[in-house]
């Protein structure tokens, strides 16, 4: 599923402008003839394959009769900082598109679900766990270890900012045991995952091997969810070679389903912690 980079914020007005005009029961030829435009260009807004200026938005608000003054300034404001530039954009060189995507997900989200079966977030994430788990699965035409790991952890800079995400991170107790890396490297990170965990604002739970069969075992997912203007909800998927970005209404539900079945399935989180630090000493002892 392929499209350009940096569009996750026009993307959302995208979707937005599609429902406003789905409302009113106005057609992209409708729209065409507002803006004075193509039908073609018209599909690609509602895609976020493209921008458009605050005149043309103003437009098509007008035409789709929204009202609401916050709804409009919601808009407007989304689209100028849709042509806003993050770090990321300038390390395009040795970041994928879809790792692009990703990290500017991360970046406006107002809220981060992670459910992770295999190995711990890469938000959350020491160097040396980075550079093992990098190490371990090399790929065609991947960057450097070196740039790779500099990248993961210029993305945890999002966690010390003052306007970060709030974020829930559930683990599959194998994430833990599995060794990563040496001892001493899984020490380290478990030992990490108790410094960071931090309630409400960064929450790690854990599921034991106990509670068996669970909504996760079929595959990770991070859930986005954002605020304000265009609200809206992203799936984001992880495969072998791919990434995919789920984002119609209908699709991102069942994830939802899950995170609620999987949050009564974790521990809490102080008996998470307990759990984690009793498998860090395991670590330490070998």
């Amino acid at each position: 599923m392929g499209r350009p980079v940096s569009t996750v914020r026009r993307i959302r007005l995208g979707l937005e402008l599609r429902r406003l005009r789905e409302q009113v029961g106005k057609s992209q030829q409708d729209a065409a003839e507002a803006l004075d435009t193509s039908d073609t260009k018209v599909s690609r807004l509602e895609g976020g394959k493209t921008g458009l200026s605050r005149l043309e938005l103003v437009a098509l608000l007008d035409l789709y009769e929204v009202s609401d003054r916050r709804l409009r300034d919601g808009l407007l404001e989304l689209n100028r900082n849709s042509k806003q530039r993050g770090w990321w954009q300038q390390r395009q060189d040795v970041m994928t598109p879809k790792l692009v995507e990703l990290i500017e997900l991360e970046s406006t989200a107002s809220t981060i679900f992670q459910y992770e079966a295999l190995v711990v977030p890469g938000l959350l994430q020491t160097e040396a766990y980075a550079r093992a788990i990098i190490s371990g699965f090399p790929t065609p035409h991947s960057p450097s270890v070196d740039h790779a790991v500099q990248v993961r952890m210029e993305r945890q800079q999002l966690l010390t900012q003052d306007e970060k995400p709030r974020l829930l991170c559930l683990l599959d107790e194998a994430i833990l045991r599995r060794q990563v890396g040496s001892p001493e490297v899984m020490a380290e990170q478990l030992r990490k995952l108790v410094a960071v965990n931090n309630p409400p604002h960064l929450a790690i739970q854990v599921i034991p091997f106990a509670r068996g069969a669970h909504a996760g075992l079929d595959g990770s997912f991070l859930h986005f969810t954002f605020s304000g203007a265009a609200d809206m909800d992203i799936v984001f998927l992880e495969q072998k070679g791919s990434r995919v970005f789920v984002e119609e209404e209908a699709s991102v539900e069942p994830y939802r389903i899950a995170a609620e079945h999987l949050r009564t399935q974790a521990l809490s989180s102080p008996e998470s912690m307990t759990l984690i630090s009793a498998i860090a000493a395991e670590f330490d002892g070998k």
